[in-house]
C-alpha cells in the first residue's frame, strides 16, 4: 500500500521544472505588477504555491530577476520558420517583409502582452545589474544574427549595419504597441514602414 507520503513525493515536480514554473510565475509578475511588485510573496501567489516555494529555489532577488530574464529569453525564440527561411539566403524583399511582420504580430498580439511588459521590466533592471544585462544581451545578440541572415539573403549590401537599424525600427514599434498611446499603424502602416526600410537597404 503507498502512503500519502510517498504518493505525495512522486508527485512533486522535478526541481528545474519547479524552477520553470516559478521563472513563469515571475514574469507574470512583472509584466502585471512591475518591477517593484515582484516579491517572493508574489510569486509564490502568482504560482499558485505555498509561502516560501520560491526562496527555496531562488533565494534573492537578483536570483529570480536573472531566472526571469533566462526564461524570457526561451519564450522569446524566433518562430523556427523563420529561422530556416532567413537562412536559405534567397529571400525577396516582400518575403523578408512578411517574417518581420509576423513575428511583430506575434510580439503584439494582446495574449502576449504580459510577456512584452515583463520584457521592459527586465531591460530597465539590466541597465542597472551586470549579470541581467549579459542574460538580455545574449538574446539581442541571437534577434541580431537573425537579421543580418535575413537581410543577407535578401541582398542587403550592408547586413550587419542594417540589422541594427532594423531592431531599432521594431524595438520602436513595440514600445509603441505596448503604450497604446497613438493609434495604431496596423498591419499596412507597418508594411509601407518595412518597404521603404528595406528599399533603401
Amino acid at each position: 500500500m503507498t502512503s500519502g507520503a510517498d504518493t505525495r513525493e512522486r508527485a512533486a515536480p522535478e526541481p528545474a521544472l519547479r524552477r520553470q514554473q516559478l521563472a513563469d510565475a515571475a514574469l507574470t509578475v512583472l509584466g502585471t505588477s512591475g518591477s517593484r511588485g515582484l516579491t517572493h510573496r508574489a510569486v509564490d501567489e502568482a504560482a499558485g504555491l505555498p509561502a516560501g516555494s520560491t526562496s527555496n529555489h531562488f533565494r534573492t532577488r537578483a536570483a529570480l530577476l536573472e531566472a526571469a530574464a533566462r526564461r524570457h529569453v526561451e519564450l522569446d525564440l524566433p518562430p523556427a520558420a523563420a529561422v530556416e527561411a532567413a537562412a536559405t539566403g534567397t529571400l525577396t524583399r516582400e518575403q523578408m517583409r512578411d517574417l518581420v511582420v509576423v513575428g511583430l504580430e506575434r510580439v503584439l498580439d494582446p495574449t502576449a502582452r504580459t510577456q512584452l511588459a515583463a520584457r521592459y521590466e527586465l531591460v530597465l533592471e539590466a541597465t542597472r545589474s551586470p549579470s541581467l544585462h549579459a542574460v538580455m544581451g545574449r538574446s539581442r545578440a541571437r534577434f541580431s544574427d537573425l537579421f543580418v541572415l535575413l537581410l543577407r539573403g535578401g541582398g542587403c549590401e550592408r547586413p550587419e549595419a542594417h540589422a541594427a537599424q532594423l531592431i531599432a525600427l521594431l524595438d520602436g514599434l513595440t514600445v509603441d504597441g505596448l503604450q497604446e498611446t497613438t493609434p495604431p499603424l496596423g498591419r499596412a502602416g507597418v508594411e509601407e514602414l518595412l518597404d521603404r526600410f528595406f528599399t533603401g537597404c
